[in-house]
């Protein structure tokens, strides 16, 4: 079966190209990626159609594609970036800021300039790719790997089993491709595939086509995921993960008659530090709870990324637990087994067929950055925004006059840091006893009676009340779960036993993120920079110390928004742009297009005004005159035998219309005497006859064949004896 090239091939990829950009739905938010993905399509499909409509070379419709689709990225990459910094150093910024998205993000994420850019270029690279191996290479059957590889990619990264309706779109496009193509076979077949010409262009596309592959695969490469350890991306159980409630856990904990051994490690530094196993950003009127999670086998390793020390512990796990405890915040940890990742609570959990077993004597380390603010920082702190709204609900339920003790709580102060220090304070004070012999319960009522009437409880119901309290100023926040520093042993390790269970009370405070704060009185003393009598410098970092009480605190330090919960420092509107950018750079892409297609066209010109220049020696007239219209019959589809210019000629003219014959024969017989007579030839009337000639083409040709004529003259392509 004969390869079909077909005017519409390019309008074909473009659709097709398009559709198997459908399955990254799973992994970024909205739909504006598909909008933006089709400008560089359109760009393509326009441009092979014309070209192929004109009987381009295939190789030069390539360029001229690869040419359009660079000047649409262009324009959209500084129309996308609020920068104003000159296209390469705004390109690159924009790139930069999508892989950041790519690498700290969970699916779905959202769509950022940066990301929308990338995806930009992951079409353009898609569509020039099937390019090549349909329309230049021939190879049609093989143009799935890069309509899947969308697909592959999703199904790789999302949690979840990804949907087979995505495979449709997929299906369709690959289809669509091979009907374009009318069967491919694996070699070409026809007469152009015996010519060198042919086989040099394939040659030359081929060279173009892995240089092309190699590209893509690079760019995949970077947008996949991956951190330098990635030790839970082995697959997990069918079906969703079902977590049992941490505070379950905490409350038999602190409980248990006879305390056992957790866990036990040791820091690098040598100091304690305090390990966190789960957020809980759902404080409803029956306590706090879990949310359901959206694990991911990749994105760890960028939850903080500000300034801070480095933490490294090397910990054994004594018990089954389906969390991994690790020092906040964690950015690299190397375990054994199967493990899922969540970025919102900054949750490691168990995904492998073993589950809770996997911990059972797990020898792991954890490197973390210990943030540190100081209390200048938090002071000058306003609540943060782009949070999961989830994390301001205050909870129903509750008693009327918990709002209004807040109010009385927080009416010294300014900013909701000052609001934050103002609760923390209150519910340390005289006022309140830590107990372990009260109601196991955060609901609203127990938090309600905790403030209200006997002031008495343990650190769930001093972190629920400051979460309760937080939200009712509208200051996001959430409870914490995890272990304190645990006891020092001869050996320089630390053990952390069921007793040193513990929550608290995690805010979240503008550029600072989420910041740890800590109520519960039984602790030595609040963090340190939330202590007025113990401010340490801005670099200093707190160095907690074993409390013997059963409920301490956690490790004084901030945490960082976690990826998903960050607020866009950059506007997501696709059809935003920074200023200079926004205006012009159509009317110019489009310019560019327009000089591009004509320069064949300014090339012939100049090429015909060389060889017709006046002042030349007639022989040298004559001969320039005679590649000229040689020339003109190749731009016309015509062929002139081989031999002198005479014969040439009359052999010719019966393919042309009366003048161009005329013509055609007459600067034959002029050549053939500036060759062969003693008396030279009258060259001053080759130009006009050349002009004649011309007409005479034109006369008898239809509009394609002149337009091919004019745009792309195909005696560029080839040289002229």
């Amino acid at each position: 079966m004969r390869f079909t090239y077909h005017p519409l091939t390019s309008v074909v990829i473009a659709v097709a190209t398009w559709l198997s950009l459908i399955p990254l739905a799973p992994l970024v938010q909205g739909r504006s990626y598909l909008i933006e993905a089709a400008l560089p399509l359109i760009a393509s499909a326009l441009i092979g159609l014309l070209l192929a409509v004109l009987r381009a070379p295939r190789l030069l419709t390539l360029l001229a594609q690869a040419v359009a689709v660079a000047a649409i990225l262009t324009w959209r990459g500084l129309a996308l970036s609020p920068l104003n910094d000159g296209p390469w150093v705004t390109l690159r910024a924009l790139i930069s800021e999508g892989l950041i998205s790519i690498r700290e993000g969970v699916p779905p994420i959202e769509a950022t300039p940066g990301l929308l850019f990338l995806c930009l270029v992951l079409a353009a690279l898609l569509v020039l790719v099937l390019e090549l191996l349909v329309n230049a290479l021939e190879q049609a059957a093989w143009a799935i790997a890069p309509l899947a590889l969308v697909f592959g990619l999703s199904a790789l990264i999302v949690r979840e089993d990804l949907s087979w309706l995505y495979a449709l779109p997929v299906v369709a496009a690959y289809v669509m491709v091979l009907l374009a193509a009318t069967g491919l076979p694996s070699e070409a077949t026809g007469k152009a595939s015996n010519m060198p010409a042919y086989q040099a262009s394939r040659i030359s596309v081929g060279a173009a086509a892995g240089a092309a592959m190699l590209a893509l695969a690079l760019f995949v490469a970077t947008m996949v995921p991956l951190g330098a350890k990635q030790p839970w991306n082995q697959a997990g159980p069918d079906g969703p993960i079902q977590l049992t409630d941490p505070t379950v856990r905490l409350n038999e904990d602190l409980r248990r008659p006879q305390d056992n051994r957790i866990l036990t490690y040791s820091s690098e530094s040598g100091e304690p530090v305090y390990l966190r196993t789960v957020a809980l950003p759902d404080l409803s009127e029956s306590g706090a709870r879990l949310v359901p999670m959206r694990l991911a086998r990749f994105g760890f390793g960028n939850a903080y990324d500000g300034p801070g020390d480095e933490v490294r512990v090397d910990v054994t796990m004594d018990v089954e637990s389906e969390y991994l405890p690790a020092p906040f915040a964690a950015g690299e940890i190397d375990a054994d087994g199967a493990w899922s990742y969540d970025p919102e609570t900054m949750a490691v959990v168990a995904s492998g067929p073993e589950r809770t077993q996997q911990t059972v004597g797990l020898e792991y380390n954890v490197t973390s950055t210990s943030p540190s603010p100081s209390r200048d920082d938090i002071l000058a702190a306003e609540a943060g925004t782009g949070v999961d709204p989830i994390n301001l609900v205050v909870p129903d339920g509750l008693d009327p006059a918990v709002l209004q003790l807040t109010d009385s709580v927080v009416a010294n102060a300014n900013t909701a840091g000052a609001k934050a220090l103002a609760i923390q304070s209150y519910l340390r004070s005289d006022a309140f006893q830590y107990t372990l012999n009260a109601p196991s319960s955060s609901s609203s009522g127990a938090i309600s009676s905790f403030l209200l009437e006997n002031n008495a409880g343990y650190c769930i119901h001093f972190a629920a009340a400051m979460v309760t309290m937080a939200r009712a100023e509208g200051i996001p926040s959430r409870m914490a779960v995890g272990f304190t520093p645990g006891s020092r042993l001869e050996d320089g390790t630390f053990e952390v036993t069921a007793h040193d269970a513990h929550a608290w009370p995690e805010l979240y405070l503008g550029d600072l993120g989420w910041v740890q704060f800590e109520p519960t009185p039984a602790f030595d003393g609040p963090p340190e920079y939330t202590d007025p009598a113990n401010q340490p410098p801005p670099s200093a970092s707190p160095s907690p110390s074993p409390s013997p009480s059963p409920s301490p605190s956690p490790t004084a330090g901030p945490s960082t928004p976690t990826p998903s919960a960050t607020p866009s420092a950059t506007p997501t509107d696709p059809s935003g742009g920074g200023e200079g950018f926004s205006l012009g750079w159509p009317f110019w892409v489009v310019l560019g297009i327009i000089a591009l297609l004509a320069l064949p066209a300014g090339l012939r010109f100049v090429l015909r005004a060389w060889r017709l220049r006046g002042g030349q020696e007639p022989a040298a007239a004559a001969d320039g005159a005679w590649r000229e219209a040689q020339a003109l019959l190749r731009d016309y589809g015509l062929a002139m035998p081989d031999g002198s210019p005479g014969p040439a000629s009359s052999a010719t003219i019966e393919t042309l219309s009366s003048n161009g014959a005329g013509a055609l024969a007459a600067i034959g017989r002029i050549v053939e005497r500036s060759r062969f007579s003693r008396d030279g030839s009258p060259a001053d009337e080759l130009p006009s006859l050349i002009a004649t000639l011309r007409a005479g083409l034109a006369e008898g040709a239809t509009s394609q064949t002149k337009a091919r004529a004019l745009l792309l003259p195909a005696s560029l392509f080839g040289r002229i004896d």
